[in-house]
């Protein structure tokens, strides 16, 4: 009796660790670092006519910009990561503790005029992109789903401490002002009206 109960406790724990090691795996292989609607908690953008040639300098602005306000506990590297198929270069924000937390900031052409000017606060996980490809092919796995959302899916964002809540916060507050600031210098140098453009972002930090 005992036996036969170890035996499957045994197999339930090996299933699950297996369970997670393939989500890791795959989405080290294939999902990570890649922006998709479901991992964004944060975004905002600003459209720049006439400045499409501007976005190798204005990446290198904002590299410099944000490394000087020197904010705790983050490294910042230059990654081409994709949005959709295309690989498209961004500054990556990573924080030392708040772990799966990336932020995504970028100056990309939009056809031979304009510049899209963005940044994207994301929660990157395996777990997310496993509970993504259940609900794409009908949760045929319900441990993987159950898992994706209770342990490291959206259930961390309504479950963060308040001083995690505060110092996510804060360096994203940081890095959108630096980010709207170059906005506001790129067209005060082209004569366009910054006036027009809304500075406040999209998600649940409703920054602005």
């Amino acid at each position: 009796m005992w036996l036969t109960l170890i035996f499957f406790v045994v197999m339930i724990v090996g299933i699950i660790a297996l369970n997670r090691f393939r989500n890791w795996y795959r989405w080290k292989r294939h999902d990570q670092h890649k922006i998709t609607e479901d991992k964004v908690l944060d975004e905002w953008l600003a459209l720049i006519n006439t400045a499409a040639s501007k976005s190798d300098q204005t990446l290198e602005k904002l590299a410099r910009a944000i490394e000087a306000q020197k904010i705790p506990n983050i490294s910042i590297s230059k990654k081409e990561i994709k949005l959709g198929r295309d690989p498209r270069p961004f500054l990556v924000i990573e924080h030392s503790f708040l772990k799966g937390y990336y932020t995504y900031v970028g100056a990309l052409p939009y056809g031979d005029e304009r510049l899209n000017v963005v940044w994207y606060l994301v929660l990157d996980t395996p777990e997310i992109a496993a509970t993504r490809r259940s609900a794409k092919h009908g949760a045929t796995n319900p441990l993987a789903f159950l898992g994706g959302l209770s342990k490291s899916g959206y259930g961390r964002v309504l479950n963060m401490s308040i001083l995690d809540k505060l110092e996510l916060t804060n360096y994203v507050s940081l890095v959108h002002q630096i980010v709207v600031a170059e906005v506001k210098s790129i067209m005060d140098g082209l004569h366009l009206d910054f006036s027009k453009v809304n500075t406040t972002t999209r998600g649940f930090l409703n920054l602005s």
